[in-house]
């Protein structure tokens, strides 16, 4: 009797087990299939597996996720869309944060509108989980360097690198450390780091660097003669060429200037810049020569159409003084719903280089009146032309006033507020680098023109 009992009680917690067994089973099926269901046609997710939810593939399943919304991204910043673009690439980053091409186009984006810090961060977050990607490395230090964040880029180089930059990178990093150091210490400092990495002089993509060197140390022809052979190279971009152009024109070279411009108007034909750059070499040749005007109006037949233009042509024309131009420009902007407060910013730019100041004063006020708030890059630009305009006619209270309120615009962004510290401290407007820097103010010579 105790035999057949046992028995009988073997038998039910088997049949138990198995129905929780099964159980068990249904429910994780169940489970699976609405994960899947949810994932596929929920959120529209075509990447997922179903084999990634069966198997819990955690690290797939969130890289299937970011990859939906990098292309959701994109399709947002292609419609102008861009909240929506910031959204669906900060999350994407954040979901598969080793996605190197899709960190980078949303570092692209956020560029694109503006928010360069944001896009900094973003890289140095993916040079902490991959130091060595040379991809990261570029567009990070590039960043640093053309925001003036020189010294910014040599702690990075400094805390994340070995001291004597070896590695698969390390003429990289040498070429990066060379060019810091020339912006933030000095030509001195940077060709004695350029004697200790002799390196750099036999690489091909190191001869702008190297050039920029020797140009600073006063062997000018030596610069021009190292960057003219690297033009002839596959390395050379448009910046090589525009950079030879001014050499040149400043080495008393109108002639080979324009040249060089030409070149670079012919290998980059679709670069708004290069076309640019070519105006105003022959303008340098020539002032006065009726190439000048040809070039403009050829300038704004081929490339008119774009917004973009009317902004660059107005930018140089702001930078020579040619204030005609930029009131026409400022029309054409008007009759075509442009940003007018960009192209009044170039003009005010003109009649500084006309030394018309107080002209220059009325419209910096009038575009303060209808500037648009929230614009960080803009509100600097206008406050920076209001500081130079009132140190200009020796109006030293406005030039603290200003210098004030562009302290406020920067108080979150101390590499910009640098940045504007050293334009005044080149212009000598030392009311201003006093602002700025929180000390007394020592009077100020006449600024620069």
């Amino acid at each position: 009797m105790k035999s057949s009992s046992s028995s009988s009680a073997s038998g039910v917690l088997r049949r138990l087990a198995l129905y929780g067994l099964i159980g068990l089973l249904a429910v994780y099926v169940l489970g699976v299939a609405a994960g899947y269901s949810w994932l596929r046609y929920v959120r529209k997710n075509d990447h997922v597996r179903v084999i990634d939810v069966a198997f819990f593939h955690v690290g797939a399943i969130r890289r299937a996720i970011a990859a939906q919304h990098f292309a959701s991204a994109q399709a947002e910043w292609d419609a102008k869309n861009y909240q929506a673009a910031y959204l669906y690439f900060s999350t994407a980053v954040r979901q598969d944060p080793d996605n190197v091409p899709g960190r980078l186009s949303a570092v692209r984006f956020l560029r694109s509108v503006g928010a360069g810090n944001l896009g900094l961060v973003m890289l140095e977050e993916g040079l902490v989980l991959a130091p060595e990607d040379r991809r990261l490395i570029e567009p990070t230090f590039e960043l640093l360097l053309i925001s003036g964040q020189d010294r910014r880029a040599l702690t990075l180089l400094r805390d994340r690198y070995p001291a004597d930059l070896t590695g698969p990178n390390s003429v990289l990093l040498q070429r990066i450390q060379v060019e810091a150091t020339l912006s933030a210490d000095g030509a001195p400092a940077a060709k004695e780091l350029l004697s200790r990495y002799g390196a750099l002089t036999k690489d091909p993509e190191s001869s702008p660097v190297v050039a920029k060197v020797l140009w600073e140390t006063a062997e000018r022809l030596k610069a021009i003669a190292l960057l003219q052979q690297h033009l002839r190279t596959p390395a050379a971009d448009y910046a090589d060429f525009a950079l030879l152009a001014n050499w040149q024109e400043a080495a008393g070279q109108p002639g080979e200037a324009v040249q060089t411009a030409r070149r670079a108007a012919a290998k980059f034909p679709a670069e708004l810049r290069a076309r640019i750059l070519l105006i105003e070499m022959i303008f340098a040749e020539t002032p006065n020569g009726p190439v000048l005007p040809e070039a403009i109006l050829a300038y704004l037949r081929e490339f008119g159409g774009r917004p973009e233009a009317v902004a660059e042509l107005a930018s140089l024309a702001g930078r020579k003084g040619w204030a005609d131009l930029c009131r026409t420009l400022y029309e054409l902007g008007a009759n075509r719903q442009l940003d007018l407060n960009v192209l009044a910013l170039f003009y005010s730019d003109a009649l500084v280089r006309a030394s018309q100041f107080e002209q220059v004063r009325d419209v910096l006020a009038q575009v303060e009146a209808q500037a648009p708030e929230g614009n960080v890059a803009f509100a600097v630009q206008l406050r920076q032309r209001q500081v130079i305009a009132a140190a200009a006619v020796g109006d030293a209270g406005s030039v603290r006033e200003y210098a004030r309120r562009l302290g406020a615009v920067l108080s979150r962004d101390p590499d910009g507020l640098e940045v504007c510290r050293r334009l005044f401290r080149k212009l000598r407007i030392n009311e201003a680098v006093a602002e700025l820097s929180g000390r007394p103010a020592i009077a100020s010579a006449a600024p620069k023109k």
